[in-house]
């Protein structure tokens, strides 16, 4: 069989961990799927995926194999492209963005960088898992306050600040508090992560002291946009990235309040291993996150 769709049909597999979804990606049946990677796993004298009847994990070689793999695969593409040069670029590239991000910033682009890169196909990841580490298996991530893992290249997209919002109808009934203390009276409304699934403690700076608060939960959530889209029912107060909050504020549909408590300043980056921003498809894709994206990220 053809050894490179066997190493695509295993990739495929390592990162949709599964083979009927695998099979999707490749427009192959999944008997087929299935039988590619038996044949790579005779030819290799090794197992690389435990499978049972709910799931699919990759074995210890087929994590180490895995990467080698994907460097065949864009090494392959990088060769086809110098001989076809007219083509254009192509390849896969694997994105990881918060949700409450994607849905605001990346997802609005995708036409434009359709028309500007016809044959690079976006693998979007989109979840605000709360957890940094998850970076195995992306060519770029994009983040806010946290540091790159070691080695990693970083670009600054813009920097962010952490608001208290609450709707109109919410101040209406229930009054705004007039410091973080007086959130203990309110109901407010987390975010919530896999290390605080009771909800993440807000941060305030007042007078040069810092303030760390925990107000009580009347919803929690794992997702921006849903924190605010509760904020504009009236459920509570909120505390959000003032990039993902600006329209809501210009439309009136929230209201900032304690603005004398400014909260926390974050940076907004974009950060990918040096070997991968090095293929042109993954260079071609940096390029357009960070020049032809209007990230709009003003913190007044």
């Amino acid at each position: 069989m053809d050894r490179l769709t066997s190493m695509e049909a295993f990739v495929a597999v390592g990162e949709a961990g599964s083979f009927t979804r695998a099979a999707v990606r490749m427009r192959l049946s999944t008997p087929m799927v299935t039988l590619h990677v038996r044949r790579l796993e005779e030819h290799l004298g090794v197992r690389l995926f435990n499978r049972s009847t709910r799931r699919v994990d990759l074995t210890e070689e087929g994590r180490q194999f895995l990467s080698y793999a994907r460097a065949t695969l864009d090494a392959y593409a990088t060769a086809e492209m110098a001989l076809r040069p007219g083509a254009g670029i192509a390849g896969r590239v694997r994105l990881d963005v918060p949700a409450s991000i994607g849905h605001s910033f990346i997802v609005p682009a995708l036409g434009a960088f359709q028309r500007v890169n016809p044959r690079i196909t976006l693998d979007l990841s989109l979840g605000d898992r709360g957890t940094f580490f998850r970076v195995d298996g992306f060519d770029l991530v994009i983040r806010t306050g946290e540091a790159p893992p070691s080695g990693w290249k970083t670009f600054l997209l813009g920097t962010t600040r952490l608001i208290c919002v609450a709707s109109p109808d919410y101040l209406e009934r229930h009054g705004a508090p007039s410091g973080p203390d007086d959130l203990a009276e309110h109901r407010c409304i987390l975010y919530a992560s896999v290390e605080a699934p009771g909800g993440n403690p807000w941060q305030f700076g007042h007078q040069g002291k810092k303030i760390r608060v925990r107000p009580p939960a009347a919803f929690t959530f794992n997702d921006g946009a849903a924190i605010l889209a509760a904020a504009r029912e009236g459920l509570g107060i909120a505390q959000n990235l003032a990039m993902l909050a600006q329209e809501d504020l210009r439309a009136g549909r929230l209201v900032e309040i304690l603005p004398d408590f400014i909260g926390s300043t974050l940076s907004v980056v974009l950060m990918g291993a040096p070997d991968r921003i090095a293929l042109p498809h993954v260079q071609a894709a940096l390029s357009f996150l960070t020049q032809r994206i209007d990230w709009n990220l003003d913190t007044d």
